[in-house]
């Protein structure tokens, strides 16, 4: 056994040195908030001067306008240049005061008053970028927004309004949207008494987010979801208003995921986010019999930490919890709670530089659940989950484990419930096989999710990424539960975004 971990572990060196070579990483479903610093540089604007070669005229400029004025302060620009011997010249358009008049140059300038030829540089050099070209002749440049927004996992569409606000800076402001669409369809074979074959529609996820300032968003999540009766199920997943004024602190308020763990944070309802065709047992959503509180209502609360290179980061919730009843569909409190108590949820985790990709942290959670029956007890519930996480856009290598504690607040006996997965993967250009092994045991003795037992069981699949935005998937799996029969299953998959 020894001997197999450490061959396992020299296996694995090879795998995270060419992981650490690479700079790529894949997109994220619930894009974060632009830094402060990176927002003011993109609000700087630039004039880019195109000057002459020493002894030629001013006036040869190509598209320069004929105003004296013009052409005096481009001379004045360009002398800068040349004295300094900087061709272009990237002079920021700052105040008229960034123009002192002890420059030899101003002496030579026309009678007409300064402030005009000020005034029409501002105005060519807020010109839009339609043109293809400067008016000083030197080709337009891209500035850092849109570099950012070619480079944004969702890129935006903007409305004609607010087209005309970014044109015209005394318009009122307009909230920057920005929506994607996410899908998948399968076909499953299921070695089961009672189960059928055939192709099905996973679910129809709608994502949006909108920029309403610098430091507030919203984001909205809507899915439909096909059901083995043939019906449809439309739901709100999420509707987070968030306030993020710096990296060391980010507000939100409204229905969202809950921080706990990794895997509920990290991966949402677009299945083509995640390397597989589904979650882990122990994360499956709330009503695909899933042990863990996967939304909530409430306030959630999340930054940095000053910690060096450790990376040190917190989670702190405070919600609205579940409904304690005693079904497969443990379903979470979209309006009113069922009691007095609310949830919390705190978590810590660490992203040290040492090694690019790692993650390791825990987060502890606590409810208090009042049953469909009113007349038994009600139940403490607590939940904690540690994890460790390397994740690169080559190497994908996730664990996390779990144990649920049911506290009946009578003499009914507690009871431990307990849970794993461990997940791995390599990409090799378009494809990507993985493996994961998942566990998940539920007492007989527990008051709410008995009927699931222990269930555990290997899975095994390869993804190819035939498009940039759209993913085949198929895979196999095999689950041993005490409460079911044993079933094998086969799943083909393909899930897009657009």
């Amino acid at each position: 056994m020894h001997l197999a971990a450490r061959a396992l572990c020299l296996a694995l060196v090879p795998s995270i040195a060419a992981a650490q070579a690479e700079t790529r990483y894949p997109a994220t479903q619930q894009a974060q908030p632009r830094p402060t610093a990176v927002a003011a540089a993109d609000a700087a604007q630039y004039l880019v001067v195109a000057c002459p070669t020493p002894g030629g005229s001013p006036s040869a400029l190509p598209g320069q306008p004929a105003d004296s004025a013009t052409r005096a302060l481009v001379a004045t620009l360009c002398a800068r240049a040349q004295a300094s011997s900087a061709r272009p010249l990237y002079a920021p358009l700052a105040s008229k005061a960034a123009l002192p008049d002890t420059e030899p140059a101003v002496a030579a300038q026309p009678s007409e008053p300064p402030e005009a030829a000020l005034d029409l540089l501002m105005r060519l050099a807020e010109a839009p970028a339609a043109t293809g070209a400067s008016t000083t002749g030197h080709s337009a440049h891209r500035s850092d927004e849109s570099e950012h927004a070619e480079h944004d996992g969702h890129d935006g569409l903007l409305s004609a309004d607010e087209k005309a606000s970014g044109e015209d800076p005394d318009a009122p402001f307009a909230p920057q949207f920005k929506i994607h669409l996410f899908a998948d369809m399968k076909y499953s074979a299921i070695d089961s008494i009672g189960s059928r074959n055939g192709f099905s529609l996973g679910q129809f996820d709608l994502f949006g987010r909108s920029e309403l300032s610098d430091v507030m968003s919203v984001i909205a999540e809507a899915t439909l979801t096909a059901l083995p009766r043939n019906t449809f199920n439309a739901k709100l997943e999420r509707l987070m208003l968030s306030y993020s004024p710096s990296d060391f602190f980010s507000a939100s308020v409204g229905r969202y995921h809950t921080g706990i763990g990794y895997y509920n944070t990290a991966y949402h309802h677009g299945t083509w986010f995640q390397t597989a065709t589904g979650r882990p047992l122990i994360f499956n959503i709330d009503g695909d019999i899933g042990v863990i509180p996967i939304h909530t209502l409430g306030v959630t609360t999340t930054g940095a930490l000053p910690s060096g290179p450790l990376g040190l980061h917190y989670i702190a919730e405070f919600g609205s919890g579940r409904a304690g009843q005693s079904s497969a569909a443990v379903a979470p409190q979209p309006s009113l709670n069922d009691n007095n108590t609310p949830s919390v949820n705190l978590g810590l985790w660490i992203r040290p530089e040492v090694l690019d990709g790692l993650q390791l942290g825990v987060s502890l959670y606590h409810d208090r659940l009042t049953l469909a029956d009113t007349s038994k007890a009600p139940i403490g519930e607590t939940i904690g989950v540690a994890h460790i996480v390397y994740k690169t856009d080559v190497l994908e290598l996730m664990t996390e484990g779990m144990l649920m504690r049911h506290d009946p607040r009578d003499a009914t006996p507690t009871s431990d419930s307990k849970g794993y997965y461990a997940q791995a993967s390599r990409r090799f250009g378009t494809v990507r096989p993985y493996v994961r092994m998942d566990y998940l045991d539920v007492p007989k003795t527990d008051q709410l999710l008995a009927f699931l037992g222990r269930r555990s069981g290997p899975t095994v699949g390869v993804r190819y990424d035939f498009q940039p935005l759209a993913a085949l998937k198929v895979q196999t799996s095999h689950l041993n539960q005490t409460t079911r029969q044993k079933m094998d299953r086969v799943d083909a998959q393909v899930s897009f975004m657009f």
